[in-house]
C-alpha cells in the first residue's frame, strides 16, 4: 500500500560523497522499497527534514506558516580539531538546533553528548537517537567457507586528516616486520602529507570504488581497521559490520557504542567527549591487531553473529515513525 507523507526532504541537496549523502541515498532507497512518497513542494509541505543545516530563509517561511522542522545532526565542529573558528562553523547549525528545530535526531548517543556539551541540552521529548543503517542488498556477509586466518585488512573512507591513516600505517610498519599482512585502503586520500605513506610494499590504495564494489572488496578481506577522531556514527564501520568483518580501532566517538559486542578489539582512549590526535597511540593499536590475529576464529564468528545489526530497514522504520507523528 502506498503511503504519502506531507513532509519535504531535500534529497537533491545532499548528493555528493560523505555521511549525509550516504544517509540520504539510503533513505531514498528505503522509501522506494516501502512505496513511500514525500512532498516535492517546500512551499506547501507541513514539515521539513534535513541533515545538519538548511537555508535559514526557507526555515523562516516554514516557521511562519506553522510548519514543523526536523534536524538530523551528523556531528559538529569542536575546538580540539577546528580551533577557535569552531563557533563560526557551528553558527547556523546551532541556531537551527536552538531556535528552529521542533525535533532533533542524533545518529548516536555520542552525537547527542557532543551537542549537549557545546550547544544545550534538549528535553527528552524533543530528540530521538537513531543509529545509522546500511543497504543490506549491497552490504551483507557472503555465504561461503570463511578463512580462519587473519591476513588481509581493509579500511575505507575519505582520508582528509592524519588521524585517519597515520596510526594504521605506523602500526602495519611495525607488524609487517614479523607478519605477512596486507592492507587495502579504499577511498580518496586528499591530505598531501599522507601521500608519501602510501608507498609501502604491503599496501594497496584504491582511490575510488562505487558502493557495490566497496561491499565486494570488504567481503574479500578478513578484518576492517578504522582510525578516526570522535566519529559520530561512521558509515564505513557499519558497512564493515554488515559484511561480517571484525573491526579493530580506537574507542573514540561512537565506536564503543556501535561495537559494544567487540570492545576487546578497541584501544581504550580517555573518557573525554572530544579526543585529540595525541590520544591515539599506534603502539596500543599494534597490540589490538595482534590480539585479533591470535583470536581470529572467535572474533570472526562473533562478527558474523552481529552482522545484521545495522540494516537500514530498522533505521528507516524509526525515521518513518517520526515523520508520521511530527504533526500530531
Amino acid at each position: 500500500m502506498k503511503r504519502d507523507l506531507d513532509i519535504y526532504i531535500p534529497f537533491d541537496h545532499f548528493s555528493k560523497i560523505g555521511g549525509p549523502a550516504t544517509f540520504m541515498q539510503n533513505l531514498k532507497n528505503y522509501f522506494k522499497e516501502e512505496n513511500i512518497s514525500c512532498s516535492f513542494n517546500l512551499e506547501q509541505a507541513s514539515a521539513i527534514f534535513f541533515p545538519i543545516q538548511f537555508s535559514l530563509t526557507a526555515l523562516d517561511k516554514i516557521k511562519k506558516r506553522g510548519g514543523k522542522i526536523i534536524q538530523r545532526l551528523d556531528g559538529i565542529y569542536y575546538p580540539e580539531k577546528h580551533g577557535e573558528q569552531y563557533r563560526d562553523l557551528n553558527k547556523d547549525i546551532e541556531r537551527i538546533y536552538l531556535d528552529y528545530a521542533d525535533h532533533v535526531v542524533f545518529q548516536s548517543e555520542y552525537s547527542k553528548q557532543q551537542c549537549f556539551s557545546l550547544f544545550k541540552k534538549l528535553a527528552a521529548d524533543d530528540y530521538t537517537i537513531i543509529l545509522n543503517g546500511v543497504n543490506s542488498n549491497v552490504f551483507y556477509q557472503e555465504e561461503k567457507q570463511h578463512n580462519e586466518i587473519c591476513k588481509r585488512f581493509i579500511t575505507t573512507g575519505h582520508f582528509r586528516n592524519r588521524d585517519m591513516l597515520e596510526p594504521i600505517i605506523f602500526a602495519f610498519d611495525q607488524l609487517t616486520q614479523q607478519n605477512d599482512l596486507k592492507l587495502t585502503i579504499v577511498g580518496p586520500v586528499t591530505n598531501e602529507h599522507l601521500q608519501p605513506l602510501l608507498n609501502r610494499p604491503y599496501l594497496q590504495h584504491i582511490a575510488e570504488l562505487n558502493l557495490a564494489e566497496i561491499a565486494e572488496s570488504l567481503r574479500e578481506h578478513d578484518a576492517f581497521i578504522y582510525s578516526h577522531l570522535n566519529p559520530p556514527c561512521p558509515n564505513s564501520v557499519i558497512e564493515a559490520v554488515a559484511c561480517g568483518l571484525p573491526v579493530v580501532g580506537f574507542a573514540s566517538g561512537a565506536m564503543g557504542e556501535l561495537l559494544s559486542f567487540s570492545l576487546d578489539l578497541l584501544v581504550n582512549v580517555n573518557k573525554e567527549i572530544f579526543h585529540s590526535y595525541q590520544n591515539f597511540d599506534f603502539h596500543a593499536l599494534v597490540e589490538k591487531i595482534r590480539y585479533l590475529i591470535k583470536e581470529y576464529p572467535k572474533c570472526h564468528r562473533r562478527a558474523l553473529e552481529y552482522s545484521s545489526s545495522y540494516d537500514f530497514k530498522i533505521c528507516g522504520k524509526k525515521y518513518l515513525q517520526i515523520f508520521e507523528n511530527i504533526n500530531k
